[in-house]
């Protein structure tokens, strides 16, 4: 993939959940404050990643599982992008494992930008296995968005706010 060296890139990782288009709307503001392009990536795991190395994987048919997660990054795409008209978003759907595939998209990129999605009760929970094996091997800053879909302008977290009722209160 050939690059234009004076374009800005944020990689980020979509899979459809709340939190991924949450991270892409992120992706798309800050973008928009750098002059950046936005590259979605959507990584397509095959079946022979699904099961033990050594069995022989079920045949599968390619077109609807490609076809489904063209249907994920076209919604996703509109949705974050429709905030930001002025960013370049560029779209691709890669077959391997999710790890691997944001690794190899992040050799020449700025930053990668990662939603994280909250299982069960706790919210605080430590990151998923992806994340961990791109905070600890990408080449660029890593972003990791919060676990609800949050406000994209909201950088200040919820602890940090001032609490204008003491203010008022006074007057």
């Amino acid at each position: 993939m050939t690059r234009d060296p004076g374009v800005r890139r944020i990689v980020v990782g979509v899979d459809g959940s709340a939190e991924s288009v949450a991270a892409l709307r992120w992706a798309c503001r800050e973008a928009s404050l750098r002059g950046a392009e936005v590259h979605a990536v959507l990584a397509l795991e095959s079946v022979c990643h699904q099961v033990a190395s050594y069995a022989v994987p079920a045949p599968r048919q390619s077109s609807g599982s490609w076809g489904a997660a063209r249907e994920v990054l076209r919604r996703s795409v509109s949705e974050a992008a429709s905030l930001y008209p002025n960013v370049s978003v560029r779209t691709e759907i890669t077959e391997g494992l999710a790890a691997r595939v944001l690794l190899d998209h992040a050799r020449e990129a700025d930053m990668l930008v990662l939603g994280r999605t909250a299982h069960g009760p706790d919210p605080y929970r430590g990151a998923g296995p992806v994340i961990r094996v791109c905070l600890r091997a990408a080449p660029c800053a890593v972003v990791i968005g919060p676990a609800a879909a949050a406000d994209p302008d909201d950088h200040v977290p919820q602890s940090w706010r001032r609490n204008p009722s003491y203010l008022t209160a006074a007057r």
